[in-house]
This record gives C-alpha cells, structure tokens and sequence, in this order.
C-alpha cells in the first residue's frame, strides 16, 4: 500500500491539495475573496486548455485569449440582454436588438454558443493555417495578428460589443438565473475539476500521445502515415472549445467583460502562466494560473504603481532558476530521488548475492 502511494505522481498530489484548497475558500474568506478566487478558477480552466495546445502539441497561440474573450462576451451580452437594451447599445444609436444577438435571448443557448463558437473558429483558423503547412514563428505572427484583429473589431463596433468601456448591465441579468456567489463559485469548482480530468483522461489517450508525437517529430509521424494537420486542427478546437467555457464562466464571477479579457497583452499572460507553473503538466498549468493572479492581487495592493515591476522580477527570477517551472522542477526532482532509491535496492541485491554465492563456495 505504501509503495503504491509513493508510485504516485507528485503533480497529482499536488492537484489534489488545490482542489481541497479551493474547496474551503467560502468558509474562509470574505464574499469578496470568493468572488476572486472564482475569477482564478476560470483562469485555470483556460491555463489547462492552453497546456493541451502549447504543452501537448508544441503550438504556441500569442492570441489565445480571444477564445476566452469570445465565451465571455457572448455570455456576458446575453445577460445583457433580458431586460431590454443595455446601456452601451443605446448610446451608440441602437433602438432595437440586432438580429444577430437574438439567439442569445435564451441563456442556456448563448452558454452552448460560447463553447461551440470559440471551437469553429479555432478549427477554421486551423483549417486554413494547418493545411498550408504554416509552423513555427509564422504559426505565432498569425495568431499575434488574429488577437490584434479582434481587439479592434471589439473597440470600433461601440454599438454592439461596449467598445472599449466593456459590456454592462450584466448583474441584472444574471440576478435571474437564481444562483448566488457562493453557488456560482462552487459550480466553476467543479467544472476546474472535470476540465482537468477531461484534459488528463485525452492526454494520455491515443489521441494524446499522437498530438504529442506532433510536437516531438512531426516528419517521422507523417512518414508512419498520419495526417498531422488533422490532429493540429482538433486539438486547437478542443482547446479552444474549453478557452470560450472557461470565458463564460468568468462572467458570473465578475459581472463584467471587456477586451482587456481578450487582447493581445492578456495572451501573453497566459503564456507567462504556464512558463512559471510549467508547460506540458496540467496541475503546472493550474499552480501557474493561480500563483501569478495572487502574486497579481497582492502585490498591486502593497506596492501601488509599482506592483508590475515587482511582479516582472519575481517571475524573471522564477523563470531563470526553475526552467521547466514550479512543477515540472519538482518531477524532476521526484524521478531523481525515485532513481537513486531504485539503484541503491538494486545494489544492496548484487551485495547480497554475492554474499550469499561466497557462503556457498
């Protein structure tokens, strides 16, 4: 029983002990912190969707978070919505709702459309980018310029999206969903957990270890006779799939959403997240999500203007001495020791045969 304990991996214990953390956070903390600490759960949803891009297929998106914005602001609109037009579409001259938004009149179908819509758009993008082939920096300056578009597109269509000011009017609505914070909270709990065990259970799948032979050698997975733009295509709507979930969850934890949710600077934060935590390990994609948001909260209370440079030496430092992040150091360090003991049983074995094949003689 006990050998079988320590066989355990220590990213899974570790998992563990965070769940639990999370778990006692409302018995606790203020409502405050709860409202928080939900915000962080849907930031570790999207770290772990992120993991199975970068991590598991080596595709690194710079403008990741436009699936996120994409999820959030359908849900957000949504609650917008059901008390008549909100603040931002009749300031920018509309009297009634476009015809586009009416589907989303109807809360259950805009959470569905959070999740689907994030996914075609990742999977045509990957259609049209896999397909011809495009990797690498290139692969990165398309997505760079896809986040830079819609960006854009959020802060010129002032009518439709809120502009730069974000979409309002969503407590309103979401007061007629019937579920109060602390609920909320503990529905985004368990949708962390179920993402994580959904991204664990399809990352040592098949499927999984295909998309990892995507980012180990692409050329010799070709040559066995697999299609690895089809993998690429399926992995970025999957990942983009739970980007937009982890979007719609954030809303009811935040009341708000605007493009600083979608952009190109918080892409790059995503990515700062799972170098710290470490890439190509869920729970590193999770610690990283969580430890750099406190570190966030914390310091931008202690030090006023000066938290994001205090935050930027923190994180060089952490990157600098632990390379494959917080977690993936602490692996390493599991499997050496683990190594170490396995040599010193098979040593005292040879020495004890040895002393037994002399006493024969």
């Amino acid at each position: 029983m006990a050998s079988r304990i320590r066989s355990v991996s220590l990213d899974r214990w570790v998992a563990f002990a965070l769940f639990v953390i999370l778990a006692v956070v409302p018995f606790v903390g203020s409502l405050y912190n709860t409202q928080t600490f939900g915000r962080f759960i849907s930031y570790m949803i999207l770290a772990l969707a992120l993991d199975i891009l970068w991590g598991g297929s080596g595709l690194m998106d710079l403008g990741f978070a436009v699936f996120f914005g994409l999820g959030g602001y359908v849900v957000g609109i949504s609650l917008s919505i059901q008390h008549g037009l909100p603040a931002f579409m009749t300031s920018g001259g509309l009297t009634e709702l476009p015809v586009f938004y009416t589907p989303l009149l109807s809360i259950p179908v805009a959470w569905v459309i959070a999740i689907v819509l994030p996914a075609l758009v990742a999977l045509l993008m990957g259609y049209f980018v896999f397909t011809s082939k495009v990797k690498g920096v290139f692969f990165n300056i398309i997505t760079l310029a896809f986040a830079s578009l819609f960006e854009l597109l959020i802060r010129n269509q002032q009518a439709y999206t809120g502009g730069s000011t974000g979409v309002n009017g969503i407590a309103r609505g979401l007061s007629d969903m019937g579920l109060n914070t602390i609920q909320w909270y503990y529905v985004a709990l368990v949708a962390l957990v179920a993402v994580y065990a959904l991204c664990r259970w399809l990352m040592s799948s098949r499927f999984g270890k295909i998309v990892n032979s995507v980012r180990d050698n692409e050329d010799r997975l070709q040559f066995l006779g697999y299609n690895p733009a089809t993998f690429k295509m399926t992995i970025f709507a999957i990942s983009g799939a739970i980007a937009g979930f982890a979007g719609a969850l954030y809303i009811p934890m935040s009341s708000f959403i605007s493009i600083d949710s979608g952009g190109v600077v918080f892409s790059t934060t995503i990515l700062i997240w799972l170098a710290v935590g470490g890439r190509g390990n869920l729970t590193g994609a999770m610690v990283g999500a969580l430890l750099v948001n406190l570190l966030q909260n914390t310091l931008s209370t202690s030090f006023g203007d000066m938290w994001q440079l205090v935050l930027g030496v923190l994180l060089i430092l952490i990157v600098q001495f632990l390379p494959r992040g917080i977690i993936g150091t602490l692996l390493d360090h599991q499997r050496t020791r683990r190594l170490e003991r396995m040599r010193g049983e098979t040593d005292g074995g040879s020495g004890t045969d040895r002393v037994d094949a002399e006493g024969g003689r």
